[in-house]
């Protein structure tokens, strides 16, 4: 094989693994509690209208790196023995759509409030139409147990799956890189014939 093609593999097997790895750089993580109900909080039944009980607070989940976001999943940790997620009422018990960031309002629709285990909530899902960027996926509702208030426990995100559709840029940068392969392997066929 000539050297310049084993090159053109590699360079072109570096720019689909670059292209291809961009797409999925997306990270789910927990905010910082808050004991307001903020604007970006999306409550259709406007249960959280008068404001959160004095042992109540709201965790915000945001996602960085977002590109084309569809749908999205995770885990979410904390400790038990000084927490307890809790249900304001409405149809996703606890768990509210967020408006994704000043840039793009667009309301996340939450399509599991999940299933709470002994330290986790499980499966809390939802889709965002696309969004890109950095912003908000979601707000869950928690209250400190009697006698835990203050501080904040900490919290992580396990298990999460986050589906996004690439950028056109990086369709087209994925295109190209098969055109050349193909290019390539039907220039190789016609110098053996």
């Amino acid at each position: 094989m000539p050297k310049h093609a084993s090159t053109l593999r590699l360079g072109v097997a570096s720019l689909l693994f670059f292209a291809l790895g961009s797409i999925n750089a997306a990270v789910i993580t927990p905010g910082t509690p808050t004991t307001s109900v903020p604007s970006d909080l999306v409550d259709p039944l406007a249960s959280l209208a008068s404001g959160l009980l004095p042992d109540e607070f709201l965790l915000p989940i945001q996602i960085t790196g977002a590109n084309g976001l569809q749908d999205w999943s995770f885990d979410l940790n904390f400790d038990d023995s000084v927490v307890s997620p809790t249900d304001g009422g409405g149809l996703t018990q606890g768990v509210y759509p967020a408006l994704f960031n000043a840039s793009d309002p667009t309301s996340s629709d939450i399509l599991s409030s999940g299933f709470p285990v002994s330290g986790a909530i499980e499966t809390i899902a939802g889709f965002s139409s696309g969004a890109s960027g950095d912003g908000l996926l979601t707000y869950v509702l928690f209250e400190f147990l009697p006698g835990k208030q203050d501080p904040f426990p900490a919290f992580s995100i396990s298990g999460a799956t986050i589906n996004q559709t690439p950028e056109p840029g990086t369709v087209a940068l994925l295109a190209a890189g098969l055109v050349v392969l193909g290019s390539r392997r039907l220039l190789r066929r016609e110098q053996r014939n």
